[in-house]
């Protein structure tokens, strides 16, 4: 049964004025009963400070698991609502009269941010090549300017695809005229049709396909007696070698034919139909 603070004044006065007790006058039930209530308050008050302590301590451990990371660094941060509801149990978490205050949880530590490289001096251009000491340049070729012009069409007045009856309309008459096969071969003399005596060969459907200068002579391009096997690759690189000579096309119907003595040096040249039959006279 439960009693008021007035009952429990009450029977202690009963008890203390009873005579066979003989402590009237030593105790004084107003006093015991206010410290009896001191101590019930002090208890519950402990119990009280010591629940909530705990739950706030609990609370606490769990919240730490729960971060955010920042999603420009990685680096972790508590959540807003961590930080709030830490801010707010650290305030219901003061100790009261006669309780220890908890431990207080360690704080998390905080990744350093990762250190950007340092930022690259050198120029963002593209990386230029070392130059090379070395020489690239070809040998240089060596003209060849002496003697008559002879080009990819003639020499002097004659033409390649001349008919005989023109050849000797502008040459005057072929000497020791020659037919062999279908080939004619003959000779037109020095003057002024041709600088220097020339043989030729033509065919009745095909005209002249062949002509060859006599003197010394020497191409547009510097090609002429004593060139080099190099100069004439050089002036002329799609040349192939026949035999002892060089067959150099110079059109889409003719070609030079240099001939070479053994160590190389041109000793001749004339100008030839490409696909003619007869023989250079």
């Amino acid at each position: 049964m439960n009693m008021s603070d007035e009952d429990v004044q009450q029977r202690l006065r009963d008890l203390f004025s009873d005579e066979r007790l003989a402590v009237g006058s030593t105790l004084n039930p107003e006093a015991i009963v206010a410290g009896a209530r001191r101590r019930r308050r002090r208890r519950q008050l402990m119990q009280t400070t010591t629940g909530m302590a705990a739950a706030v301590v609990m609370l606490g451990g769990g919240l730490t698991v729960f971060t955010i990371h920042d999603k420009d660094n990685g680096a972790a941060f508590p959540g807003g609502d961590q930080l709030t509801m830490g801010a707010a149990s650290s305030s219901l978490a003061q100790p009261g009269p006669g309780s220890s205050a908890p431990a207080a949880s360690a704080p998390v530590e905080q990744p350093n941010p990762t250190t950007a490289p340092p930022h690259s001096t050198a120029s963002d251009g593209p990386v230029k090549p070392p130059k090379s000491t070395a020489a690239t340049k070809p040998p240089t070729q060596r003209k060849v300017t002496s003697g008559s012009l002879l080009t990819s069409a003639g020499f002097g007045k004659l033409r390649l695809g001349m008919s005989e009856s023109e050849a000797e309309a502008t040459a005057g008459p072929l000497r020791a005229k020659e037919v062999r096969g279908t080939c004619t071969y003959g000779h037109a003399d020095e003057g002024a049709a041709v600088p220097v005596s020339t043989s030729v060969s033509l065919t009745e459907g095909d005209g002249i396909t062949v002509i060859n200068p006599s003197g010394t002579v020497h191409t547009p391009e510097g090609i002429g007696v004593g060139s080099t096997e190099a100069d004439i690759l050089a002036a002329y690189p799609g040349s192939t070698k026949d035999g002892s000579a060089y067959v150099a096309p110079v059109s889409a119907v003719s070609a030079y034919r240099i001939s070479v003595s053994d160590d190389g040096s041109a000793v001749s040249i004339l100008l030839t139909s490409i696909n003619q039959s007869c023989q250079f006279s």
